[in-house]
Order: structure tokens, then sequence, then C-alpha cells
């Protein structure tokens, strides 16, 4: 069981760097790999996004039928071929139909990931595992910003092109490392199916106090969507300064959440959880609007808001990350906890699917406005909070448990 741990470790950790890997990296690679302009190349990536989220509940499905190993290995080969996909694209509708590839091989994994950690271990130990696709993927948006800013020949198209095949290598070799996995099956996956026809999709729908947090849940996932996402584009293209300003600012937040997350969450074990959500929510409301004037400020003071407001986004990424996932889990309603987390689940894909397009939209009418709407958007989080603070009394005025990061 030690060694299936261990095997599993590795590949999840493998899995989510190559997720985080993209994110700081996508629109730069169609921009100036591809030769696509901002907006087509925002637009088809968040349409691509927003169809692989259909597969969801099919997703689930076919869990319950194979297991959740078959679908890991599953979800990795899809990726494989769509990363392997990236470098020969170059027009809309192909960017559209490969990011529902790989969309689609993210479902998969986000879906199984967490019943295949509760297969091989048990108590504190499945918590410590859960963490790790979040540190693998803020590592892996590390790893993609520092790239874009040492590859050494950031304008010729093979730089883009073999980050790419990287990418795409390393879930093949995750892939071969979850076939290693013994396969799924006896009484705990019989007792998986009969745990996912209890409750009711009414019942989750229906509970206004549930739907309206996961509601304002996505003004969070946005702001994490969106910290980091346009930097590359906007030091470029708007601030024509040299691109380790917004690699540097990427990694040292990388390293902050990374290094911090377990003091921060420890810290805020003894406070309720609706304060820890809006210290999130004005830290990122704050550091958004830091970023307003970058245009209006000569490029060293710019620098010097763009690697600030870097650590305010970290920090409050630590805060809301963990609070918000419990808080979700105690506002379930009874007997309907699996449908509930797939609606919570949305509250995390549908802002990464639309931010691309999002940005790229406010981007191309001014830096301020993309910055102004990302700020609002996190403000007005905090009315809603205050809300549902009266509505969900044990999920939200309760301190927050200590969890694992």
């Amino acid at each position: 069981m030690l060694r299936n741990r261990r095997i599993f470790l590795i590949a999840t950790l493998i899995d989510a760097l190559g997720s985080g890997l993209w994110v700081p990296f996508a629109l730069l690679f169609l921009v100036h790999g591809q030769g696509m302009g901002l907006l087509d190349a925002g637009t088809s990536l968040s349409t691509g996004a927003l169809l692989a989220l259909v597969s969801g509940p099919a997703t689930g499905a076919a869990m319950d039928r194979f297991g959740p190993r078959a679908l890991l290995v599953a979800g990795n080969v899809v990726r494989l071929v769509a990363f392997s996909a990236y470098p020969l694209v170059h027009t809309s509708w192909q960017v559209i139909a490969v990011s529902v590839v790989a969309g689609f091989g993210d479902r998969l994994f986000w879906t199984c990931n967490a019943p295949m950690v509760a297969r091989l271990t048990s108590g504190s130990e499945t918590d410590r595992m859960l963490a790790t696709p979040t540190v693998g993927r803020f590592a892996g948006a590390g790893i993609g910003a520092a790239a874009t800013a040492v590859l050494p020949t950031i304008t010729s198209p093979w730089a883009f092109h073999l980050l790419a095949y990287v990418n795409a290598a390393s879930f093949a070799l995750a892939a071969v490392l979850i076939r290693l996995l013994p396969p799924s099956g006896g009484p705990e996956a019989e007792l998986s199916r009969e745990s996912s026809a209890s409750g009711s999709w009414r019942a989750v729908l229906t509970d206004r106090p549930f739907m309206g947090f996961c509601v304002t849940h996505t003004a969070f996932t946005l702001a994490s969507a969106s910290k980091f996402a346009v930097l590359p584009i906007v030091v470029r293209d708007l601030l024509h300064g040299p691109q380790w300003i917004a690699g540097t600012a990427i990694t040292l937040g990388t390293v902050v959440v990374v290094t911090t997350q377990r003091p921060i969450v420890a810290l805020l074990a003894g406070r309720s959880r609706t304060a820890a959500l809006i210290g999130a929510a004005t830290l990122f409301a704050v550091s958004f609007a830091l970023l307003i004037p970058l245009e209006m400020v000569p490029l060293r003071v710019a620098a010097g808001l763009i690697l600030v407001t870097s650590l305010g986004f970290s920090v409050a990424e630590a805060m809301f990350g963990p609070t918000g996932t419990a808080t979700a889990a105690a506002a379930a309603p009874a007997g309907a906890e699996g449908r509930a987390s797939s609606i919570f689940q949305l509250s995390w894909g549908l802002p990464v699917a639309l931010a691309p397009g999002l940005l790229a939209v406010l981007l191309s009418v001014s830096n301020a406005l993309t910055w102004s709407v990302l700020a609002l958007t996190c403000a007005a989080a905090i009315p809603a909070l205050l809300v549902l603070r009266r509505k969900l009394p044990g999920a939200l005025r309760e301190p927050s448990p200590a969890v694992a990061a």
C-alpha cells in the first residue's frame, strides 16, 4: 500500500505540474508562438474550456462504471494527445477543438483524483495527499512563468513548441505511473456506486444558501484564475518591459503559496470562516486595484507594483482555498454531498474557462478596465458573505478547523 501511495503521489505531482504550467503560458503561446490575435486566442481557449465542462456528469458516471484508475490513465492520455497537437494549431476552430480535448482530460483528473486517494489512504493521510494537486499546480504555474522569462529565443516558435511537447511528455509519464497501480474494484467500488445513488439534484439546486455560496465563491476563483494569466501579455505588449518582471512575480507568488499555506491555515484555525474569506476578498481587491495605473507610471514603479501585488495575491490564495472548500463541505445538503461537490467544482471550472476570453476582451479595451473589473468583483463578495453568514451559520460562523496544506 505504501508503494502505491508513493507512485500515485509522484503521478499526481507530475499531473498537477503539467496543468499548472499551461496557465501563465497559454495566451503567450497562441499569440507569439502561433501568430494568433489576442482576442481570437482568448475567446477560443474559453470556448473550448466551457464546452469541456459539459463532460462533467458523464465523467462521474464513467468513473462509477470503470473505476478512478482507468479514467485517470485515460485523462493523462487525452492530455498527451491535446498538448502534442497544440503546436499544430493556427486558427480559432483548431484551438477550440484541442482545448475541448485538453479540458476533457482535466475533468477526468479532477473527478477521479479524490476517489482514488480515498481508496489508497485513510485518516489524515487522505488530507495530505489531496493537498498535493494544489501544491503541484502552483509549482507548475511558477515553472511556466519562469520558462517565459528564460527561454533563450522567446520570439521563436520552436521555444514555445518545446514547452508544449515537454508538457505532453509529463502527462505520458503520469499515465504510465498510474497504470502501475492495482485496478479498482471490490466492496469499495460497490459502496461508491450505492453512495452515488443517494440524495437528489433537487435537494442541491433548491438549497439557496448553498447555491449562493457557490456563486459567491466564483469571485475568488475568477481572481485566482486571473491574477497572473495576462501579466506576460501586459508586461510585453503594454508596458514593453522585459519578461523577467512577469516571470519573477509569478514565481515569487508560487513560492509564497507553497511555503506559507500551512502557517496561514494554522493562523486562521481559531477564527470564523467568514473572517478568513472576507480577508481574502479584501486582499484580492486591493491587489487588483494597485495594478490599475500600470500604464501611467514609470516601468520601474510598474515592476514594483507587480511584485508587491504578487505577494498579496498569494496570501489571499492561501486564505481562501482551504477555507472555501471546508465551507462548501459543511454547507452541503445532507444525503447529497456528492452532487453538491460537483456543483461546487463548477465554481472553479467556470471562472477558469471564462477567464482567458474575459481578460482578452477587457485588456483589448484598456489595462485599467481589466484590473478595475476584477477588483470590483472581489469587493462584491464581501457583502454577499455577510448575508450568507446569517443563512449558513454552522458553515460560515464556526472557526475554521486546521486543514492539511
